[in-house]
């Protein structure tokens, strides 16, 4: 099981990806939603005058802000990305590539400024070469109430179409919101980069968004770790890379996440003490067979799991060393762990043993043309037996 474990703090590039013809027949359809979670919550679209050109509102619940009013609503259910909430694209571009925005909320708790750097240390690391060369960042801007404006230039590969990409990247404390702007160069020099300021200008979340996120920040056990900045920080990164990994089938439920921040010294267990600790907080009772049938009761129960190495893959990201493992046990069933750290030596087809937190069921196709599921570990420590 192939996976992405970039954090995809950005989700510009499935915007950017798209082909201007796949642009057109979205501007050719009557009406596109602009939610993918609630067709009902299309944003209600105003036209205003500016100084040079026209722009249009777009209105949600959560958020508003202007856009080009010669820009088409784009049809969310093509892009398979429920964090994008709203996107919106030129309908007849001059080159191969289309100007769009769009904007994208998670459960992110990074700042902004931590959010930009690791956008820019993924770019620029090649990350995600298929869509994004010669990625360079331009400027990092500070703004009001922690927010930040990433701005950088790169190529797009499918086009060649040079493209300046402008971030304005807005933190609640419990999620982030990113408006993501896509110019080609030339569009951003004639007249584009006014028109970009505009629309981060334009950009504000509503009285429904702003409670929701102080009531996260209230209630959950993550807020009531949060006092301790080193404590959450790894749960907090772990979380934001699950749903990369599950293709956003899976999450961190706050069962796990508080587990892991009251046992930071096990996730991932490196000495000989914590790996001891991680291996004595075993509960050997809980099997797979518990696990597929209900997931929920064990998601702050240590498990171990032992079988091949079907597939595994490490990345070097700023952050450190992020592996995904996937093993399968003696009944066939599917593990897929999340362990941040190097795993060494071990390759595929060595017998392993996993110890760590059942976190998520979630699913994936298989090279057979079916569908697997499998079970999300948080991974303490992993050894190859064989």
């Amino acid at each position: 099981m192939k996976k992405s474990i970039v954090l995809l703090l950005s989700l510009c590039l499935v915007m950017t990806a798209c082909s201007s013809k796949e642009k057109e027949k979205a501007a050719e359809e009557p009406k596109t939603t602009a939610t993918q979670e609630a067709p009902k919550e299309t944003p209600k679209e105003t036209p205003k005058e500016s100084e040079d050109q026209k722009l249009a509102t777009a209105e949600t619940e959560e958020f508003a802000f202007s856009y080009p009013a010669s820009w088409q609503a784009y049809d969310l259910s093509q892009l398979n990305q429920p964090a994008i909430k709203a996107a919106y694209a030129d309908p007849a571009p001059k080159s191969a590539f289309a100007d769009n925005v769009n904007v994208a909320a998670d459960n992110s708790t990074f700042t902004a400024k931590e959010n930009a750097d690791m956008v820019v240390a993924q770019y620029e690391g090649g990350a995600l070469a298929n869509a994004i060369k010669d990625f360079k960042k331009i400027s990092y801007t500070e703004g009001a109430h922690n927010s930040g404006i990433l701005v950088g230039e790169y190529t797009q590969a499918q086009s060649g179409v040079p493209v300046v990409l402008t971030q304005y990247i807005v933190p609640t404390g419990s999620s982030t919101y990113t408006l993501s702007i896509s110019y080609t160069k030339e569009s951003y020099e004639n007249g584009g980069k006014e028109t970009v300021q505009k629309m981060v200008d334009s950009f504000k979340l509503s009285s429904k968004a702003l409670a929701a996120a102080d009531t996260g920040k209230t209630s959950t056990g993550q807020a009531n770790a949060a006092a301790n900045a080193g404590q959450t920080q790894l749960a907090d990164m772990m979380a934001q890379i699950i749903p990369s990994i599950t293709d956003n089938a899976g999450q961190m439920t706050e069962k796990t996440y508080n587990y892991i921040v009251s046992h930071k010294d096990l996730f991932p267990a490196l000495t000989a003490e914590s790996k001891k600790a991680a291996k004595s907080s075993v509960d050997a009772s809980v099997t797979s067979r518990h696990l597929f049938k209900n997931i929920n009761p064990y998601l702050d129960k240590m498990v171990q799991v032992s079988g091949p190495v079907i597939d595994i893959e490490e990345e070097e990201t700023e952050i450190g060393t992020i592996a995904i493992i996937h093993v399968g046990d003696e009944n066939d069933n599917s593990f897929v762990g999340l362990y941040m750290n190097s795993t060494g030596d071990i390759l595929e087809g060595d017998e392993v043993t996993m110890v760590g937190l059942p976190t998520s069921l979630f699913s994936f196709d298989n090279i057979g043309g079916g569908t697997t599921n499998a079970i999300l570990m948080s991974v303490s420590t992993v050894q190859k037996t064989k």
